[in-house]
């Protein structure tokens, strides 16, 4: 039986890894099989798949740009779903509760991106923006760009958040640095920064509470611990290096 006769007979959770990448890829040549074809791709894992980029995926044998397209549309929408809420606005009121929101979305890019979170006075979210997208060590942001959306909005409260390609979260002497002219430029708006947390597939940083594992996934998410829905489109348009649309 088929993949796809499978997941509408017993449903898409009953099929291996390598079953659901074979119904992404369609169908395989003599050459290359498509059960070969997924097998090869799944080599590393999904660890080492949900890193993959364009380039990587179209030099492994069998897989052509259409091939390689879907898998990447399926990966980015499995990354957009798990930092999906369950409901209604929650409050980023810890290190945690950043994280479960953060971390599915941020952790495991294989490029830095620098995104500013805007908070009420109860710590609720208002709008999540990305504010610059930058390369495998470096990500450009100027306080007046991490800051004009909290004026814009009307946001008493400020969480910044950017991750570590390396899988590394500890802050570099250019991250610690950025967080003095934030802290500095906050200040003198009238501007509360909550936090400035560091995401890397090893772990994440708070600059509030220090070094964190991992967020473990919470079956039982509580009203003030879960994530809001990202709204990526900044109210004003970042440096060369970011975008106001996370769909890029």
């Amino acid at each position: 039986m088929h993949g796809r006769e499978r997941i509408l007979s017993e449903g898409a959770g009953l099929l291996s890894e390598e079953e659901l990448l074979s119904v992404l890829v369609g169908s395989g040549t003599r050459a290359h099989p498509v059960g070969e074809v997924a097998a090869r791709l799944m080599r590393g894992g999904l660890l080492r798949l949900r890193r993959a980029g364009y380039a990587s995926l179209v030099e492994t044998p069998g897989v052509g740009e259409a091939q390689a397209c879907r898998v990447l549309a399926a990966l980015e929408l499995g990354r957009r779903a798990v930092a999906l809420p369950a409901g209604e606005k929650r409050r980023l009121w810890n290190a945690g509760a950043v994280a479960r929101r953060l971390f599915p979305r941020l952790a495991f890019l294989a490029h830095e991106e620098f995104w500013v979170l805007l908070l009420n006075a109860r710590l609720e979210e208002m709008h999540a923006v990305r504010i610059s997208l930058g390369g495998l060590t470096h990500c450009s942001v100027l306080p007046r760009e991490a800051l004009a959306p909290a004026l814009i909005h009307g946001a008493p409260v400020v969480l910044f958040a950017h991750n570590h390609p390396s899988g590394d979260p500890t802050p570099s002497s250019d991250d610690q640095r950025l967080q003095r002219q934030l802290d500095e430029s906050a200040r003198m708006l009238g501007l509360r920064v909550a936090d400035h947390v560091v995401l890397a597939e090893e772990g994440m940083h708070s600059l509030r509470e220090g070094r964190l594992l991992p967020p473990a996934p919470a079956p039982d998410a509580r009203e003030d611990d879960e994530p809001d829905d990202f709204d990526a489109r900044a109210p004003a348009r970042a440096q060369s290096g970011g975008d106001d649309d996370d769909r890029r």
